[in-house]
């Protein structure tokens, strides 16, 4: 009877092994199938718009987004906003951390990130510049300090952001209005080098009708940065 019972539990196991394995197939394909409708909803889009889509594109600015992965580009679609050369890119990458417990076993975990990244074609080229987030460090710094790092010297600026460039006359290029557009949320965190502007967010694009609310400002910036406002 007991090895009639251990058969049976033997047996038993084996299914819901099959059964999960199976599971985790159908998941697998499922999902696979509904990241190609994804993609041929974008790659429809952008011919209907008159854009181009590439799927794996090489670009120029992944050294400037978290992760800085040459192969973390998904896909992109380039296209004219404005006159302006512009392109819309999902962009993601994997971050593995490793632990172990008390007894010495390791077990690895890995999650990806992605984000979206708007860029602008500019029609002369820049230094290296950056206005982004004022961090939690950066604020700390100036309760201890009683100034903050990278100051612009516009209170309502620093408080929020940072301006990152190499030399006072190139801090010069960033003008008023651009400040005055950064203080009041109307312009996103960017960075420029040569003619290339950047920005990105967390998140994968899923709705066409957030590509234009994306990309206006940064065109925004575009604008005041080459009329020096």
């Amino acid at each position: 009877m007991d090895a009639v019972m251990l058969l049976i539990c033997g047996a038993g196991c084996t299914v819901l092994v099959a059964l999960a394995v199976a599971g985790m197939v159908i998941l697998m394909v499922q999902a696979r199938k509904e990241e190609r409708e994804r993609r041929d909803r974008w790659r429809h889009w952008a011919a209907r718009y008159g854009w181009a889509y590439v799927e794996r594109p090489q670009v120029d600015w992944t050294d400037r987004v978290p992760g800085r992965s040459r192969r973390g580009v998904r896909f992109a679609m380039t296209g004219v906003l404005h006159g302006r050369p512009v392109e819309v890119a999902e962009y993601a990458y994997t971050e593995s951390s490793t632990t172990t417990d008390a007894n010495g076993s390791s077990q690895t975990t890995s999650h990806t990130h992605s984000y979206v990244v708007c860029s602008v074609l500019l029609r002369h080229p820049f230094p290296r510049l950056a206005v982004v987030p004022r961090g939690l460090l950066s604020k700390l710094g100036k309760a201890l300090s009683g100034s903050y790092s990278h100051a612009l010297g516009n209170e309502a600026f620093d408080r929020q952001w940072r301006l990152v460039a190499d030399s006072p006359g190139e801090r010069a290029l960033v003008g008023p209005a651009l400040v005055a557009a950064h203080v009041t949320g109307a312009a996103p965190a960017w960075s420029v080098r040569g003619t290339r502007l950047i920005t990105y967010r967390n998140g994968r694009l899923t709705d066409p009708g957030l590509v234009r609310p994306l990309l206006d400002p940064l065109v925004a910036v575009a604008d005041l940065l080459e009329q020096g406002r």
